[in-house]
């Protein structure tokens, strides 16, 4: 039996470059999907191959497709770089709706059958929900991240191939050297870190490793199918995430940002990190995934080259 063959787009970002090397590393055939194969050869994995598709034409418009095994889909704008204008939101959502359209219709037209199509979502589909667990099975929120990920996952599950297996990927804030953790450790190096908002809201993370590895386990486990959330099982207050934070960086955290502040600064997209959601990983528990960095300190040393 040959390799296994990976088509992921999305894959030149944080994520997908860490994947790539999750991937190849145990013996995967990785194929990254680009507008720009020049740039993005020189930043992945040796071994693995590029494709160029201009993001908006039918796969089928690519070049040398091979037969593909798993589809994994990351592809979509940040939501955390820019202030949430109304055309920047229109963007965030085409951006994600795009890509996976394109995905789905070349599998309902058997123009790829892959085996399993990961799609990326995010635990924003759930909306603010305070101190309530949360797991796969809890309902949408209203918001507009909430949104995004729904109408994001509704695309996804138009698969109506009976060989294809659909994973919508719920992924919590992504803690490693790139992301949302380089920008929150900050005012901190400056001595000026401290909680966002009152510190009450829950932050539900996952190290990049272990969402690496989880990607891959996903791939391996068959009977994990739909809704799956990609967070540590140990979600963490606000305050006590900025507290960790500090001490890794031996750094105090002492000022907090006040709601009123974030908004000015922020506008809308403010309501990400002062709403949160307190996700628990019950599918990828119950299937006995295994994490490497389940508890917040041990993974934000990783992280900071501190281990």
């Amino acid at each position: 039996m040959g390799k296994m063959k990976v088509l992921i787009f999305g894959g030149t970002g944080f994520v997908g470059r860490n994947l790539t090397v999750e991937l190849h590393a145990n013996g995967y055939q990785v194929y990254v999907v680009t507008r720009n194969p020049s740039e993005s050869t020189n930043t992945l994995e040796h071994g693995v191959k590029v494709i160029k598709w201009d993001n908006h034409s039918p796969l089928t418009s690519m070049n040398q497709l091979p037969e593909i095994d798993v589809v994994i889909n990351l592809a979509g704008e940040s939501i955390g770089n820019r202030r949430w204008s109304k055309s920047i939101k229109q963007e965030i959502l085409e951006s994600r709706i795009r890509t996976t359209e394109a995905i789905v219709t070349a599998i309902n037209n058997r123009a790829i059958q892959p085996k399993l199509l990961i799609n990326a979502s995010a635990i924003g589909y759930y909306g603010d929900r305070q101190d309530e667990e949360i797991t796969e099975s809890e309902k949408a929120g209203e918001d507009f991240l909430a949104h995004v990920c729904r109408v994001w996952e509704n695309e996804a599950n138009k698969v109506q191939s009976d060989l294809t297996r659909v994973v919508t990927l719920r992924i919590g804030v992504v803690i490693g050297k790139e992301g949302a953790l380089s920008r929150m450790a900050m005012p901190f190096k400056f001595f000026l870190g401290g909680s966002l908002g009152e510190g009450n809201q829950w932050i539900s993370w996952i190290h990049i490793q272990d969402l690496t590895s989880m990607i891959r386990f996903i791939i391996e486990h068959q009977e994990l199918t739909g809704p799956v959330n990609a967070t540590t099982p140990y979600p963490m207050r606000m305050k006590e995430f900025c507290e960790t934070l500090g001490e890794v960086l031996k750094r105090p955290s002492w000022l907090p940002m006040p709601e009123f502040l974030l908004r000015i600064v922020l506008g809308q997209m403010a309501d990400m990190l002062l709403h949160g959601q307190r996700v628990i990983p019950k599918k990828l528990l119950n299937t006995g995934f295994e994490f490497k960095f389940p508890k917040l300190r041990s993974a934000l040393e990783n992280a900071m080259g501190n281990k």
